[in-house]
Formats: C-alpha cells, sequence, structure tokens
C-alpha cells in the first residue's frame, strides 16, 4: 500500500480523521465489536483499539518526563527518584495499568465536574521539560517533538493535547483530595530530619574482586557445567543489511530550533519516498538510492544488542533489522536521533548451540563469579556476625570489627538533601544507613562498584555512630517547605487509595481475569 500513499494520503488522512472521531465517541458502537474487547469497564465493552489509545500515553508520559502522572497511574512508588522513573521498562503490567486508570481518571473527573482550559493545556505544554531550553519555553523544541517523537508514531499534536488534558485533570483531582490533608508537627520535623540531619557512620567493604582473584574453576566442573547448561548456551544471531541513510549532515555546532526540524522534515520526505518506492514491483534499493542522490551501503554481521557503526551505533537500526524477514526483505522508515535509514535484509546467520571450546571460557567466568559472590557472602555474614556480638558485648565499633579481623573505613558525614559524596559506593552506603538507628550495624550490602567491568563491586556493612542534631534555626525557617512536602505525601497517599476505590467502582473486569 506504501506505493499508493502519495496520491491517496490527503483522502486517507481525512477518512481517518473522521472514522476515529466516529470510534472513540460512539462507546456503543465499541460495545458491539465483541471479537476485539479485552475487557470491561464501567459495564461497557473495551476494544484493543481502545486500549492501546490509552496505553500509548504512557510511552508519552515517559518521553514529556511527566513522573508524577507514571507512578500515580502505573502504580509505582510514589517516592521513587523521579531520575529513575524513565531508566528502565516496567513492563506490560505498569502499562496496563496505566491505561486503565486513566480511563477511570476522565471518567471520575466527568463526574467531578473537573475540566482543563485551553489556557491550562497551553500553560502545562509549556512547563514539560523536554521542551525547554535554559528553563524556558522552546517552541521549536515543540515542533520537533511533533515531528520526531509524534509523527514516526501516526501521531498528531492533539495526542499531545489529550494527555497534557490528563495531566491537568489528575492534578487538580489530587488538589482537590489535599484539601483535607494536614500534617502534625511530628510529621514535618520527621521529614525534616530525614533530609537534613547529618549521619556519622563507619564501613567495612568486600571487595569482590579479592574474592575473584582466589575463585578456581577446574576443567572437570567447567564440563560438567557445559553439559548442564549446554541448552542455553548458543551464539547471538546476526544480521547484514544494506541500506540507505538520510542523515543529518556532521557539523561541530550540531543544528537546533527550525533549522534542525526543517531539515528533518527534508529528509523524512526523501525516506518515505524511498520506502514507497521499494514496495514497487522488482524495485531494486541500488535504483532508488541513485533516484534520490544517495548510496547503498552494507554492514557486515551484527548481534541485535551490538548496533554497527555503519548505522551509527543506533539501538533502533539494530532493532528493525532483526524485525525484517527474507520474505519481507525491506524496512518501513527507520527514525534516529540523527535521521532516517531504509534497510534491506542482506544475510542472517542463524544461532547455533556453541560448541564445548567456543563455551568455555564464558563458564570459566561464570562459574568462578558464581564461587566468589558465594565466598563474599558467606564471609560478610560471618564478619557482621562477629561484629553484632562484639558490640552487644559493649565494645565501640571499632574494637568490635577489629576484633572480627575487619578493616574500618571512614564515610564523610552526610544528609540526604546534599550532594553525593564522592566516595566509591556512596549511593548504597547511604540507603543502608537511612533505615538505621544510631548503634546499628546494617545487613550486608551488596555495592555496583565502577562501570570498569567485572570484579569491580563487592559489598558493605554499615555502622551508623551519631545523628547530628539539627539546626533549630533553619528548621523553623524551612519548617513551611517541608509541610508542604508532608501535605504532597500525604495527598499521594490519599490519592492511592481513592484511585484504588475507585477503580473498584469500575468493576475493570480483563479478558479471562479480574482486575
Amino acid at each position: 500500500m506504501r506505493r499508493f500513499s502519495k496520491p491517496l494520503m490527503i483522502v486517507i488522512t481525512v477518512l481517518v480523521i473522521i472514522a476515529f472521531t466516529w470510534l472513540y465517541s460512539d462507546t456503543r458502537f465499541m460495545d458491539q465489536m465483541g471479537s476485539d474487547r479485552v475487557g470491561t469497564i464501567y459495564g461497557r465493552n473495551v476494544t484493543q483499539v481502545q486500549l492501546i489509545r490509552a496505553a500509548r500515553n504512557y510511552e508519552l508520559s515517559l518521553m514529556l518526563q511527566l513522573n508524577e502522572m507514571v507512578k500515580s497511574l502505573a502504580n509505582l512508588p510514589s517516592d521513587m527518584p523521579d531520575f529513575f522513573v524513565g531508566m528502565r521498562n516496567w513492563g506490560d503490567e505498569a502499562v496496563e495499568e496505566f491505561a486503565w486508570n486513566s480511563m477511570v481518571i476522565r471518567h471520575e473527573a466527568q463526574r467531578l465536574g473537573i475540566t482543563s482550559t485551553q489556557e491550562e493545556r497551553d500553560e502545562a505544554i509549556k512547563q514539560l521539560p523536554p521542551l525547554q531550553t535554559n528553563g524556558a519555553f522552546d517552541p521549536g523544541k515543540l515542533g520537533m517533538f511533533i515531528q520526531n517523537g509524534l509523527s514516526p508514531r501516526g501521531m498528531s499534536a492533539d495526542a499531545l493535547e489529550e494527555l497534557v488534558a490528563d495531566h491537568v485533570m489528575l492534578r487538580k483531582i489530587k488538589t482537590l483530595l489535599g484539601t483535607t490533608v494536614a500534617p502534625a508537627p511530628s510529621e514535618v520535623r520527621t521529614a525534616y530530619e530525614s533530609s537534613k540531619q547529618k549521619l556519622e557512620t563507619s564501613v567495612v567493604r568486600f571487595k569482590f574482586a579479592d574474592f575473584l582473584a582466589a575463585a578456581q574453576a577446574p576443567e572437570e566442573e567447567v564440563k560438567k557445567a557445559f553439559e548442564e547448561r549446554k541448552a542455553t548456551l548458543m551464539t547471538d544471531e546476526l544480521r547484514s543489511v544494506k541500506f540507505i541513510a538520510f542523515m543529518l549532515p556532521p557539523s561541530e555546532k550540531p543544528l537546533v530550533g527550525k533549522e534542525r526540524v526543517d531539515l528533518l522534515s527534508q529528509l523524512s520526505e526523501k525516506a518515505q519516498e524511498a520506502s514507497v518506492a521499494m514496495t514497487e514491483k522488482d524495485a531494486k534499493l541500488e535504483d532508488v538510492a541513485a533516484k534520490l542522490g544517495g548510496e547503498v551501503k552494507q554492514t557486515p554481521a551484527f548481534a541485535q544488542n551490538d548496533p554497527p557503526v555503519e548505522l551509527g551505533d543506533s539501538e533502533e537500526a539494530a532493532q528493525a533489522a532483526f524485525q525484517l524477514k527474507k520474505e519481507d526483505p525491506n524496512s518501513d522508515v527507520v527514525q534516529t536521533d540523527k535521521g532516517y535509514y531504509i534497510l534491506q535484509l542482506a544475510d542472517i546467520t542463524p544461532a547455533r548451540p556453541k560448541a564445548y571450546e567456543e563455551a568455555k571460557g564464558e563458564l570459566e567466568t561464570q562459574l568462578k563469579n558464581e564461587r566468589a559472590r558465594e565466598a563474599m557472602n558467606l564471609k560478610a555474614t560471618e564478619i557482621r556476625n562477629k561484629i553484632d556480638a562484639e558490640l552487644k558485648a559493649g565494645k565501640p565499633f571499632a574494637e568490635a570489627a577489629a576484633a572480627a579481623g575487619a578493616t574500618v573505613e571512614a564515610f564523610p558525614p552526610f544528609s540526604f538533601s546534599e550532594p553525593e559524596p564522592k566516595e566509591p559506593d556512596a549511593r548504597e552506603i547511604m540507603t543502608a544507613a537511612a533505615d538505621l538507628d544510631e548503634g546499628q550495624l546494617s545487613p550486608f550490602t551488596p555495592t555496583q562498584g565502577s562501570p570498569a567491568g567485572p570484579g569491580t563491586g563487592g559489598g558493605v556493612l554499615v555502622f551508623l555512630a551519631k545523628k547530628q542534631p539539627i539546626d533549630e534555626t533553619k528548621f523553623e525557617q524551612e519548617k513551611a517547605q517541608f509541610a508542604e512536602q508532608v501535605i504532597k505525601s500525604s495527598r499521594d497517599a490519599l490519592f492511592r487509595e481513592w484511585l484504588r476505590l475507585r477503580r473498584a467502582e469500575a468493576n475493570v473486569q480483563l479478558a479471562n481475569r479480574r482486575a
């Protein structure tokens, strides 16, 4: 169908808009589409199309850093740091929760008479972090987001406005619920102490590299592990592709704003033209490239998780290459942050079971790591039990650690409102200390170490020696600010309970199971 897209584009676009407007507004029609039904809400059928339409806002929310909205509707922990929300894929369950809860929010907003005005939506868009430059709204970034973020996903600016409307209504519902929240003085003080109070700690460190150096993996045990694990020991499937690239030109000063948007738009049009041309019978990639002033290149064989430099190390291009099939070798337009690709499958090297000699090194490493990890955990447990016994006998921590054969490291006093110390494993040490009372020793806490490679991590025991007194003058000055934080936390908890009850009233029924 792509070869017909140009002459029919306007007609199709108009028909799709009309059809989807009617489709999404006429719930009676949706109720009748039982073959595509994925569940019910408020006694009405919900189809796959409706659910996908609601779920796509999950992805947009992550892209636009609407972290509070994601946490609230996807049922992620409310105290999760914002930077962590977009760092990983929270799975299908989070997407599903977000979609159904979005429907509940819209229903409840209508019931409560809560709406969003055009002015509120415009202001909310201006406040989105990815659309700002130096703290101010950047219209150029909005245009780029529509061009590069929405258009390739088949969305328009209306999708952004719909998401922002949900965001505005969600905040209004939370504000309405929060009018009943009044923090107790003790709650405010506890919140202040959790953030501002300095903690004095000491650390006993266990270096994984020390245990790894002593770990052994005899040949006979490697062979035994090969027999036990050989079903999972496979080479990577490899792909090679031919491609045409439509890339932004290299430049010492990256293009920004309207200039970048205009050039990407031109490149997108060329890529779309190439994509359409490749649907013609007997179309050849070389001919299409020549017609558009491009060049066909080919990658060496590469694994899906190892994008080749020929494709700009693009994960998107590598993923697209592994979606191609011999019977359907040509890709649609593949978008990256630097431009667009048209790919054609050139060759597939299937995955196969590894021979023993191929797997030997990998297995040796696995066994040594497993044994080093086990030895480190056992040693840490032994040391901790000895230190704990000495502490209970009344010895100071340094003496208790020395009696257990451990070396104590000083860690600088810190509070959670200050920048993270530069010491190794600071984040894990601080996290372990947060749950301790004065004079307590933490459980063994694994650490990641540096990104330099295997063996750089390990673990720590953390001893909390003292919580320094807070500055009462500063507390009085900042008390109102922390009261607001307590209100927000209480409001989030109240909202989650409210949403749970409203979700129960909605009686969401999923196919073959209950929500």
